[in-house]
């Protein structure tokens, strides 16, 4: 029996991707747009593709269009929306972190609060967070969207155990590097900002140094993700992590185990 599930930031990469791929299994998919435009694209997108799709433009950051949420008899949030920041954080405008936090954090968990009753009434469901692996290691020059990240790591965590007498399961996906154009953007921001004046005007090449290194991680793969996500939107009781790839996250807890 096909779930009706919301996507935000279902405009682009994995967000658009995990609709396209959930709409086409039978299920009623509704897809978040950041913007009209976001929307009105993803919609001649998906009528070229012949999937159905009810899509709404929904930025997280604003209570008004959360609200939308109300009622929408959902049995599955997905919390995909984010935006990215980079720069070194000795020096990062702190706007731009708080903006990160306001999306990634704030925005998510105002969906959540909203989603929550609306499960309720249904009997329980399922909320998934699309984090990320960055939420788990530091990535240099990555720290405003990583420390989010870790932040809806720990609110993830804390949801599966406080949502278990709802029969509200809370799952979180966990990409790697993937070559969606996010992490080219994500490393784009800081040069918007750092000038002559910046304290690491003359690291430039250590800065490059760490942005090949994040690029040169980058898998094309982006189909594991979506199958992930599908996996857990439509298991019955799915885990509280999914780290893709499966080694990026092996490699990672092991280097913590170390002290890394």
């Amino acid at each position: 029996m096909g779930k009706t599930i919301l996507i935000t930031g279902a405009g682009s990469g994995f967000g658009k991707l995990a609709a396209f791929a959930l709409a086409q299994r039978g299920h009623c998919v509704i897809a978040a747009t950041y913007d009209q435009a976001q929307a009105e694209a993803l919609q001649i997108e998906a009528s070229e593709a012949g999937i159905t799709l009810n899509i709404i433009k929904l930025d997280i950051t604003r209570e008004e269009d959360r609200r939308q949420l109300i009622g929408s008899g959902i049995d599955v949030l997905v919390n995909n929306a984010g935006v990215g920041e980079s720069g070194p954080l000795a020096e990062v405008p702190l706007e731009r972190i708080r903006r990160t936090f306001e999306t990634n954090v704030i925005g998510s968990l105002g969906m959540v609060q909203l989603a929550v009753p609306e499960l309720i009434k249904r009997g329980g469901g399922t909320i998934v967070f699309v984090t990320s692996l960055a939420g788990r290691m530091p990535i240099p020059f990555l720290a405003p969207y990583g420390m989010s990240k870790y932040a809806l790591e720990v609110a993830g965590a804390d949801l599966a155990v406080e949502l278990k007498p709802f029969n509200i399961a809370v799952s979180m996906v966990e990409p790697g590097a993937f070559a969606t154009g996010f992490n080219e953007a994500q490393i784009a921001t800081k040069y918007s900002w750092m000038g002559p004046e910046s304290i690491y005007r003359d690291q430039q090449a250590f800065i490059k140094k760490n942005e090949k290194t994040v690029l040169g991680l980058q898998s094309v793969k982006i189909e594991t993700v979506i199958q992930t996500l599908v996996k857990v939107v439509e298991a019955k009781h799915p885990r509280l992590r999914y780290a893709v790839p499966k080694w990026q996250g092996a490699g990672i807890q092991l280097l913590r185990a170390f002290g890394m």
